[in-house]
């Protein structure tokens, strides 16, 4: 199966889904393993930099919400940018807040229109 001309199955095609909401964190899962991804999950920024530090060159894109417990998603943002990896790091914003996003960042408005999402990961992945 082919995407965005990458082949899956390749060490580029992991996606790290960082999201509080477990319906919303699993039904993103769901959709992206039917479409032939593998897919790492995150509860908290703090757990997606724990990922980010073990497989980073593994994952394709970060899809990021904004509010979590523990560390949200602008602490996230700005973690990235610290360490100089946002700049290698495609990260799309997922969050009902979009208006308040870090700009410079793709950011999807919830509730998320799938089809436009999957869109954007078949482009980058």
């Amino acid at each position: 199966m082919t995407h965005g001309g990458t082949v899956h199955g390749d060490e580029r095609s992991t996606i790290l889904v960082v999201e509080d909401e477990a319906d919303s964190r699993e039904t993103l899962r769901e959709i992206l393993e039917l479409e032939g991804y593998k897919v790492r999950t995150a509860v908290n920024g703090r757990e997606a930099l724990d990922t980010l530090d073990a497989i980073g060159d593994q994952i394709c894109i970060v899809l990021l919400d904004l509010f979590m417990p523990v560390m949200d998603g602008w602490q996230v943002i700005n973690e990235l940018k610290a360490s100089g990896r946002l700049a290698t790091t495609q990260v799309v914003i997922i969050t009902s807040a979009a208006h308040r996003a870090p700009a410079g960042v793709p950011v999807f408005q919830k509730p998320l229109d799938l089809e436009k999402v999957m869109n954007q990961v078949n482009l980058l992945c």
